[in-house]
């Protein structure tokens, strides 16, 4: 009945030491490694390299597509605006100042100082050519929607002052002023690839420079120097493993930690090991209208079966932040007053069978996950959660694209997903909104793919979204964590940590929980 306390036993047992059984293949190779190479690969002392495990595919900030991509890109061209590494909040960047004119204005003054990197200063007409090419149809920027939906017009007033001017007030206009901000020549071409990027020495306005993009590895040159590096190179691996192995043996100085890699840097003289408070959320996701779970009272039965204490210690240990709701504690919008599931088996048990009725036959359930190793143990320890209060559940892990494709046509009973960033809660919007359900006519709609539909949160949304200003718009986000952890369209498990590893002599790591590279420029030597 409770053998899955017995895995959390060997996961916690198996997280705290590095020789353990789920490591092993990972030492096998590095004891037959160490036979025939002990010294560690010669590399420049003024370059940083650092490994990932996904192709940065799209640098064009008006064209996002994958997350490294994307954050890549905020290396090479900085906002208007930038978010706060801690509370999320938006900050001015290449602006001097930011401010309402009236609820439909916003105005920006750019700074004196802003340049690209070729010398020439930023200016007004600089910005309103970005943001005129996202909204563009012609040019299909993938933001054009989310851009389209509050901006009027985008105008200047003089070379360094721009009006905002939107079709109704929107209190998230500080967020989406963070795109990246293109010269003029550039902003009115067609998407530039990481290849044109590099090839063309196209200018921006960040800290890094594009000089060289490969298959497996690009380069991005610092743009002043004395820095702790002049270049960094970023190289894709395809597997935990031989990103472990990589930078155990002196093939990479810093990289972002999966969990089952954490026990192998722990405590290691030779690298520093730390981690940032995330703004994402780890979830089991319900598709609300099949028969049984479109039941709140069967999801809410769910949730009390599941031992997500024990779970996160297990997977995580420190490396998280139990879930109240969909929002970390350290979000500026986070409200702790919201319902909440105890982990109870016999209560849930009870509860379900008083939803679903005396006699009623065993609940099975499919729940779909990734293909990587962590998502499947998480899953089966899920499951066998949910087995000790009589529902089936059948694990089937795949490809990531074809499960996104799945959950988006509504192919699925369960799955366990993370979303990697809220710092702006105007995107509970996007995953949660009733016009953010993907459908066949738009498959691309939006993130709710729980077919979750409920008026009084529509509400909340769209009033947070209309209030100017973090004081006004925080009670009404407030609302809305309020009513999704009432109706439980996902039952928020954990928010785990963003984890790096740098190889010494680098000091002074300070990971960002959003998901931006910018720490990478404060590390010292």
């Amino acid at each position: 009945m409770n053998g899955y306390r017995e895995r959390f036993a060997q996961e916690r047992e198996a997280n705290s030491s590095p020789s353990r059984s789920t490591l092993r293949p990972i030492y096998h190779v590095l004891v037959a490694l160490s036979l025939v190479a002990c010294e560690r690969a010669a590399r420049s002392p003024d370059r940083l390299t650092m490994l990932v495990l996904a192709r940065p595919e799209h640098l064009d900030p008006r064209h996002p597509e994958d997350a490294l991509g994307a954050s890549m890109s905020r290396l090479l061209y900085r906002g208007l605006m930038e978010g706060d590494p801690v509370t999320f909040l938006p900050r001015p960047a290449l602006a001097a100042d930011a401010r309402w004119v009236d609820a439909t204005r916003y105005r920006v003054h750019l700074r004196s100082d802003a340049r690209f990197h070729d010398g020439a200063p930023v200016i007004a007409q600089d910005v309103v050519a970005t943001y005129e090419s996202v909204l563009d149809p012609e040019q299909h920027s993938r933001l054009r929607n989310t851009y389209g939906r509050l901006l009027r017009r985008v105008r200047a007033l003089d070379s360094r002052t721009i009006d905002f001017e939107l079709d109704h007030p929107d209190g998230s206009v500080e967020t989406l002023l963070q795109l990246g901000i293109l010269p003029q020549r550039d902003a009115h071409q067609p998407e530039r690839s990481p290849e044109v990027i590099a090839d063309e020495h196209l200018v921006g306005t960040g800290p890094l420079r594009l000089t060289r993009y490969a298959a497996d590895a690009l380069t991005l040159d610092a743009t002043t120097p004395g820095g702790a590096f002049n270049a960094l190179d970023v190289v894709t691996l395809h597997d935990p493993n031989t990103l472990a192995l990589r930078l155990l043996h002196g093939e990479g100085d810093i990289a972002e930690l999966k969990p089952e890699l954490y026990a192998i840097f722990n405590g290691r003289p030779d690298f520093e090991v730390a981690s940032a408070r995330t703004s994402g959320m780890t979830y089991l996701g319900i598709h609300c209208e099949h028969g049984a779970l479109a039941d709140v009272a069967v999801r809410r039965a769910l949730a009390q079966a599941l031992d997500r204490g024990s779970l996160q210690q297990a997977m995580l240990g420190s490396r998280a932040v139990a879930s109240t709701g969909v929002l970390p504690p350290s979000h500026w919008a986070y409200t702790g007053e919201v319902a909440r599931y105890p982990f109870d088996p016999g209560a849930a048990r009870r509860a379900l069978d008083l939803a679903r009725g005396e006699g009623a036959p065993p609940l099975r359930l499919t729940l779909r996950v990734s293909s990587q190793r962590f998502a499947i143990t998480v899953a089966q320890a899920l499951t066998a959660m949910l087995a000790d209060i009589g529902v089936e559940v059948d694990v089937r892990p795949s490809e990531l694209a074809t499960l996104l494709s799945d959950l988006r046509a509504g192919r699925f009973d369960l799955t366990l997903l993370t979303v990697p960033d809220l710092s702006d809660p105007f995107g509970l919007g996007f995953w949660f909104g009733s016009a953010s359900i993907p459908s066949p006519a738009n498959p691309t709609a939006g993130g709710n793919r729980w077919r979750f539909r409920d008026a009084a949160l529509d509400s909340a949304l769209d009033s947070g979204l209309m209030a100017l200003g973090p004081e006004a718009r925080r009670p009404h986000y407030q609302r809305a964590q309020q009513i999704l952890a009432e109706q439980l369209p996902v039952i928020p498990l954990w928010h785990a940590d963003v984890v790096y590893a740098v190889r010494r002599p680098y000091r002074g790591l300070h990971p960002r929980g959003d998901g931006q590279l910018d720490f990478l420029l404060r590390l010292t030597r």
